[in-house]
């Protein structure tokens, strides 16, 4: 089977897993690359040259074809397969319902996670007002994910769809570094969502075994 083109970027990581889960889900070839070096070769001028954003996952198709942000690449690979409609939606409501919360997940949900994260990962200067409300925006927006699960399986419809690939993605960090087992009882249908929809062969093939948050993961020493 030909490849549907490369995904390039750290395959351990949450956003490059979305394609790769999409892929596998339709029965898709698209290759990655493992012995990719963050902060190394995206800095190089070839990559510069195609992605100047120089940020990561990108796809880069044989013919040339080449796309930025993880989410648009899921939706791209998917494109390809004549079974689209399994995971993009099969009538207007469900296709509409699955952007819905893949706009959630990426312009409410995924920066309030990176509010609370980073600092606490050093990755920016940890100032305790600004945390705490991103925090509080974070526990919000999962509470509207438990609620909205309290009687649903997937986000859309009786089967797993893009809408679930990506809400699921983009909560591997939170339930690996910041929801305790006390938290996750408080979000019991949200943890037995995320645990249903890594458990599908097409997750953990790429995922693995998960891990999950034992104590949540406190501020980097400055």
């Amino acid at each position: 089977m030909s490849s549907v083109g490369t995904l390039i970027g750290p395959v351990v990581n949450q956003r490059n897993y979305k394609a790769r889960v999409a892929a596998n889900v339709l029965g898709l070839n698209l290759a990655i690359t493992p012995d990719f070096e963050m902060n190394v070769d995206n800095k190089t001028p070839e990559f510069l040259a195609k992605f100047p954003l120089g940020k990561v996952p990108v796809f880069e198709g044989a013919d040339g074809f080449k796309l930025t942000d993880s989410s648009a690449i899921a939706y791209y690979v998917a494109m390809k397969s004549s079974d689209s409609a399994s995971l993009l939606g099969k009538t207007d409501e469900e296709r509409a319902e699955i952007l819905q919360f893949s706009f959630f997940a990426e312009a409410d949900y995924a920066p309030a996670l990176g509010g609370t994260l980073y600092p606490l990962l050093g990755y920016m200067p940890y100032v305790k007002p600004a945390a705490q409300a991103a925090e509080q925006q974070l526990l919000r927006f999962l509470d509207v994910l438990n609620t909205v699960l309290v009687d649903r399986t997937f986000l859309v419809g009786e089967r797993i769809t893009m809408a679930d690939i990506i809400v699921a993605c983009d909560l591997v960090m939170a339930f690996k570094l910041f929801l305790a087992p006390a938290d996750r009882k408080q979000f019991r249908n949200l943890t037995r969502y995320f645990k249903t929809v890594i458990g599908q062969p097409a997750f953990k093939s790429v995922v693995g075994e998960f891990e999950f948050c034992k104590a949540r993961i406190q501020p980097a020493a400055p």
